[in-house]
């Protein structure tokens, strides 16, 4: 069973989701989109189909219009506590600059217990393709002029610190990555302070799983990771 769920956010704004439920699952799910992205991209859709197999999967489109960490941090912060009395575990699971959202969302938010991080985009001065450095590029420029720019600025450099993560998390990584470097996830995975970690490197899924073998194959990776079947 799916079905299109609202949550509200600010004034006149909702969260819009899919929720997959077709079982009782005590687990939920969170998919975090990456940029220029939404809820219905394939990649998103179809790894939330594979995995509503093992658990309930929430997929949904960040609120803002432009690239903001601090609300989409808010967004992920709104949907935890919307779903926290129906579950026992919420998991986040984000793709490149989704995992960054989550990553940072998890600082102020005690009822994620779980952190899923796939080809991760986390440091903004670590390799990436140009179409995404010319967005840095000008979001720099544009900083004494913008006030969304500065405050996710500010909220990025005061807020990450990865040492302070506790909660269990598993990397994926694509070693040949041609997007963001996988020097993101192996710096992340060294710096991150859970005691429960684990990094895998797979040599062929790209950035964007665009195969449906690729999403299969981290399909495999979450569960057994998770444990659950």
């Amino acid at each position: 069973m799916m079905k299109e769920i609202q949550i509200p956010f600010e004034k006149n704004v909702r969260i819009v989701g899919n929720l997959h439920a077709p079982k009782d699952s005590s687990t939920l799910l969170i998919l975090c989109h990456g940029f220029t992205d939404n809820k219905d991209v394939y990649a998103i859709k179809r790894l939330a189909e594979l995995l509503e197999k093992y658990a309930n999967v929430f997929r949904f489109t960040f609120t803002d219009k432009e690239p903001n960490l601090l609300i989409e941090s808010k967004n992920i912060l709104k949907i935890t506590e919307y779903f926290s009395p129906r579950y026992k575990s919420i998991i986040l699971v984000g793709g490149s600059l989704g995992c960054l959202s989550a990553l940072l969302s998890t600082f102020n938010n005690k009822r994620v217990d779980k952190l899923i991080l796939i080809n991760p985009f986390i440091y903004f001065f670590e390799k990436i393709t140009w179409r995404f450095r010319k967005v840095l590029i000008l979001m720099t420029l544009l900083y004494p002029f913008s006030q969304r720019v500065r405050t996710s600025f500010s909220f990025y450099f005061k807020t990450l610190v990865p040492s302070k993560i506790g909660i269990p998390t598993l990397i994926i990584v694509g070693a040949n990555d041609q997007i963001v470097s996988p020097l993101h996830a192996k710096t992340l995975y060294k710096q991150i302070g859970s005691v429960e970690k684990k990094l895998i490197i797979d040599n062929n899924i790209d950035h964007g799983l665009t195969k449906e073998q690729y999403l299969k194959t981290v399909t495999d990776y979450i569960t057994n990771w998770l444990k659950i079947n």
